[in-house]
């Protein structure tokens, strides 16, 4: 028997999505600032918890009216796909998005569109412009803030970007928190598919004790290396292959033995471009012990395989720890030595950026706790603290608590009434701030350390107006039976 659907119509589909968003929108932003308010979780077993955490509020939320539902886990995944982009944020777009749908609704569904498109890209190139560059001394402050106003996860960060630009977040049995030193590398190269991802949520691809296969040119047929694959695969170990390229038809084989088999697997593709690609993997062989393997045409042994400590790989790079006992010394320094030939200034630039692979520092955080449940919620908290301190050093930061935005929407000239309605929504996330009671005033949030990366504010913007573009132009609803009997 075929399904049935039941279809909700313009003025009613849209009423009920807004009344989702909005009560989503109502308890995600009462956790909103330093001065906001915790709420009660509780769990299918009746256990309960208090957060002050807008993400872990808003998965909480399911709507027992249907299309109130869809409405709010819209706005969920726009809260999810910040925090994905730029580590926090995710209040910070829900209240967006709610007050763009709850000043727009009554306007034309394409002069909306049309607003945004001229409005949006103004607001964000005068973000940029109010911008500054994160100081290495404040990461604390940046960190802080996004850990839940948590100074002792923002000292800890400093701590950690102190010793190198390059952090990494583990999970501990102790009861607290540490920072460990290690050599590694990062490589801005990611996984051929997303069936490697270990950890959904994050995105991430994650193993230790990691064995290496290094192959120079492109991966088309498994024959000849059946005997190392097969050999990691039994033991249940790990395995990363580095190639150029792999075709579809291996690389669905290679996805079915992790889908299917539970084979510890993932293929990442081989940094850098022609001759300096091949440096580079030359440097990779060094720093794993592989050989590099560049005649497909013969058998393969494990003798082929390098190490590694551990290895995470997300969207957009690759962190590679070094395995005990392997020393690069004698290949940096005949790299130094190439340093201070007469080369041009781009090959200089290659040969440090190898350098600095090869010496690289990373820092990593092991994040303990009394339970396993404090642990991960911190380990949470350090993880999107992380990400954010690093879009603080790659785009800048901008005043915190709204601030930002409201500057902003002081600046923007047009005053036609959709604008206005616009820049008034603009001014939603610091009119929360002060309605929970912080004072504080336009010229206090630099001298106060009160600071939100550049990225995350732009992000939770974008984010915030592609959602409400999408209800705002909202017709109908097409209701399968499923989710509402």
């Amino acid at each position: 028997m075929s399904n049935m659907e039941e279809i909700y119509f313009k003025d009613e589909a849209r009423e009920k999505l807004f009344n989702g968003v909005n009560k989503l929108e109502r308890a995600v932003a009462s956790t909103f600032g330093p001065d906001g308010s915790t709420v009660i979780l509780t769990d299918d077993y009746g256990k309960s918890h208090a957060t002050k955490d807008g993400v872990s509020v808003a998965r909480a939320i399911n709507f027992k009216d249907p299309i109130e539902n869809i409405g709010a886990q819209m706005i969920k995944e726009v809260a999810e796909r910040t925090v994905d982009q730029a580590g926090d944020g995710t209040t910070t777009s829900i209240i967006l998005a709610n007050a763009f749908i709850n000043n727009l609704k009554d306007f034309k569904p394409r002069d909306v569109v049309k607003a945004f498109d001229e409005i949006i890209p103004k607001v964000i190139e005068q973000l940029k412009l109010n911008s500054r560059e994160l100081k290495l001394e404040d990461i604390k402050h940046v960190a802080s803030i996004s850990a839940n106003n948590d100074i002792q996860i923002g000292n800890i960060i400093q701590q950690a970007y102190d010793h190198s630009r390059i952090v990494k977040v583990e999970k501990s049995n102790n009861l607290i928190d540490t920072v460990e030193f290690i050599e590694g590398m990062s490589l801005p190269v990611s996984y051929f598919s997303k069936h490697f991802i270990t950890d959904p949520k994050k995105a991430e691809c994650n193993f230790d004790e990691v064995n290496v296969l290094l192959l120079d040119g492109k991966l088309e047929n498994l024959k000849n290396f059946e005997a190392p694959i097969k050999a990691v695969a039994e033991k249940n170990e790990s395995l990363v292959i580095i190639t150029e390229h792999i075709s579809e038809n291996i690389l669905r084989l290679i996805e079915t033995n992790v889908l299917s088999n539970g084979c510890k697997f993932c293929v990442i593709k081989a940094p850098g471009f022609a001759q300096h690609r091949k440096d580079l993997l030359q440097d990779l062989a060094k720093f794993t012990k592989a050989t590099l393997i560049k005649d497909f045409s013969k058998p393969l042994t494990t003798s082929c395989l390098g190490k590694l400590k551990s290895l995470k790989v997300t969207k957009n790079a690759s962190t590679l720890v070094k395995a005990e006992g392997i020393d690069v010394d004698e290949l940096v320094a005949d790299l130094n030595i190439l340093k201070l030939h007469d080369l041009e200034d781009y090959d200089k630039e290659l040969v440090q950026q190898r350098i600095e692979n090869l010496t690289g520092k990373i820092s990593i955080i092991k994040v303990g706790g009394g339970s396993e449940l404090e642990m991960i919620e911190r380990y949470d908290r350090y993880d999107d603290a992380v990400k954010a301190t690093q879009c603080a050093l790659e785009e800048g930061i901008v005043m915190g608590a709204g601030m930002a935005l409201a500057n902003v929407g002081m600046s923007i000239s047009e005053t036609t009434e959709i604008t206005t309605a616009i820049i008034t929504a603009i001014y939603e996330p610091c009119n929360k701030i002060f309605e929970h009671g912080s004072k504080l005033t336009t010229n206090d949030m630099f001298e106060l350390n009160i600071i939100d990366p550049l990225k995350v504010t732009r992000c939770a913007l974008e984010n915030a107006v592609s959602v409400a573009k999408t209800i705002l132009t909202t017709n109908a609803v097409v209701l399968n039976e499923r989710l509402w009997t």
